[in-house]
């Protein structure tokens, strides 16, 4: 379970190697209902990912507690403060909201998963079967922290589900849970992250339309965003309203991609700093005349991204 030490490093070199974040990102699965759409992580997060994060952010958390068969890819068992900083983290490098799931969103993602017959069935974050949902662990291997307050307890108390590998098997269900201090260091007690769909979603098209531009575009310095791109020396804004073309369009005659339309143009007037916003600016790049499916699928995510900017 190395692949967020992968991740964590890239990002401590820089933002533009895209396309590491690919194994993290793909290990998410989607769960949808009539009310609830959402994306949750297959595995809790892992001692390594977590002792990983604690290095590369210099906090000052104690790491994980260690259970005595405790190894790199066991669950990593944290307070839920530890537990939220990390998803903090994650957030920031992702540009999304990663979250604790509520107890609902948490039962539905536990739907179909068998009971391990004991703890030497699930002692590492990947070693049971996966569930319907494609998710491993959710039952018998460490509790997991969730978002929802015990109502009947204090301001203090969260609740927590699964159960971990200490509980006999015949007590554990989707529904099994225990309400526990948001300070309770002296349990396994572990977390996986969860996303709202449609952040996620946006998440994956910027992600992918990246990477495509360093296949498509390798030597030019352009990176996409959520609301933006920065191409070259120009920051180009989506706009309010479609232009002419949308923010990436292909010239399939001349095999060029078209970076557009607005540029933020700063200026300093009576001593304040001024932004002036240049709309239709068109840059030509010129790409491999096989590529032209890459291209187009581009030129479709930066579409899709300018039209969930206007929803």
């Amino acid at each position: 379970m190395d692949k967020l030490l992968t991740l964590f490093v890239t990002f401590s070199i820089g933002l533009n190697s895209i396309a590491q974040q690919d194994g993290f990102l793909n290990d998410f699965v989607e769960v949808k209902t009539d009310s609830l759409h959402f994306y949750i992580y297959k595995y809790v997060v892992s001692d390594a990912e977590f002792t990983d994060f604690l290095k590369i952010t210099g906090s000052q958390f104690d790491p994980p507690v260690k259970l005595a068969w405790k190894k790199r890819d066991m669950p990593a068992t944290v307070t839920k403060e530890q537990a939220e900083s990390y998803l903090a983290f994650l957030s920031d490098m992702h540009l999304t909201n990663f979250r604790l799931p509520t107890e609902i969103e948490w039962e539905l993602a536990a739907k179909g998963t068998s009971v391990p017959r004991r703890a030497k069935e699930s002692r590492c974050v990947d070693c049971t079967k996966p569930n319907e949902n494609g998710l491993y662990g959710m039952l018998g291997n460490v509790w997991e922290w969730t978002s929802t307050p015990e109502p009947e307890r204090d301001e203090r108390y969260f609740i927590i589900k699964g159960g971990d590998y200490q509980e006999r098997p015949k007590s554990l269900s989707p529904k099994t849970r225990f309400a526990v201090s948001k300070d309770m260091e002296d349990m396994s007690i572990g977390f996986r992250p969860v996303a709202n769909a449609q952040d996620f979603e946006t998440t994956l098209h910027i992600n992918r339309a990246n990477t495509i531009v360093k296949v498509l575009l390798p030597n030019k310095d352009i990176t996409i965003y959520k609301h933006d791109m920065q191409v070259e020396e120009f920051n180009m804004g989506y706009g309010d309203t479609p232009p002419e073309s949308f923010p990436i369009s292909v010239d399939e005659d001349n095999h060029q991609i078209i970076f557009c339309c607005m540029q933020n143009f700063e200026f300093e007037q009576d001593g304040a700093l001024e932004i002036e916003r240049v709309i239709h600016i068109g840059l030509p790049f010129d790409f491999d005349p096989s590529q032209l499916s890459l291209a187009k699928e581009l030129e479709q995510l930066a579409k899709q991204l300018m039209e969930t900017q206007n929803e």
